[in-house]
C-alpha cells in the first residue's frame, strides 16, 4: 500500500461542502420559524415531523464538520432524510386533489412540504456524492475538522431544535396534535 500524505479535513472539500449543508439545514428550519411567528402559519403535525427530520439531517452534517466523514453519520443523514421525505410525500398525497389549496402558503409555486420533499431527496443525492468524494477518508478521521464554524452552526442547530421542541409543545401540549392546529393550545 502507497504511502499517503495526511491532510488534515478542514482543508478537505468534504468539510466546505457538509458545513454548507449544514448551513442550509439551518437556513430551511429557520425560514419555517419565519413563517411560525412572523407570518403565523402554524406548523401541523406533518410539518412538525419534517422538521425533526430536517434536524436529524443537519446533525448527521454537523458530526461530519466536527468529527470527520463517516459512513456513519452519511447513513443518519439518509436515514433521516427518507423518514422526512416520507412525511413530506404523504402531506403532498394530502393536498393533490384539484380544488384543494394545500395548507399553508406557497413559496416560489409550492407549499412547504413539497420544498420539504425537494430538499430531503436532495439531501440523499448530496449524501451520495459526497460519499463518493470522501470513499477513501471514512475511516480513522480525527475531530480536525472541528472549527469555530463548525461549532457555530453545530449550536444554531441546537437552538434551532430547542425552538422546535418549545414550538411542539406550545402547539400541542404533551398530547396528539390536531390535523390542522389553530394556535397555541397555551396562549387561547
Amino acid at each position: 500500500m502507497a504511502n499517503q500524505t495526511h491532510i488534515p479535513i478542514s482543508g478537505y472539500p468534504s468539510h466546505l461542502l457538509n458545513s454548507l449543508a449544514l448551513a442550509g439545514i439551518c437556513l430551511s428550519l429557520s425560514v419555517a420559524f419565519y413563517y411560525q411567528l412572523v407570518l403565523g402559519e402554524i406548523p401541523c403535525p406533518l410539518c412538525m415531523i419534517q422538521r425533526i427530520g430536517l434536524l436529524l439531517v443537519g446533525f448527521g452534517f454537523f458530526m461530519n464538520v466536527r468529527f470527520g466523514p463517516s459512513a456513519i453519520h452519511y447513513a443518519i443523514i439518509i436515514v433521516s432524510a427518507l423518514a422526512g421525505a416520507g412525511a413530506s410525500l404523504r402531506q403532498v398525497l394530502l393536498h393533490i386533489l384539484p380544488g384543494d389549496s394545500g395548507y399553508g402558503s406557497a413559496v416560489m409555486g409550492y407549499h412547504m412540504y413539497a420544498w420539504g420533499f425537494v430538499s430531503f431527496m436532495a439531501a440523499i443525492i448530496f449524501v451520495a456524492l459526497m460519499l463518493v468524494v470522501d470513499r477513501n477518508r471514512l475511516a480513522g478521521q480525527s475531530n480536525q475538522g472541528a472549527t469555530w464554524l463548525a461549532s457555530l452552526l453545530g449550536g444554531f442547530l441546537l437552538v434551532l431544535g430547542l425552538a422546535n421542541l418549545a414550538s411542539n409543545i406550545l402547539v400541542c401540549g404533551f398530547a396528539i396534535c390536531d390535523g390542522d392546529p389553530q394556535g397555541y393550545i397555551f396562549f387561547r
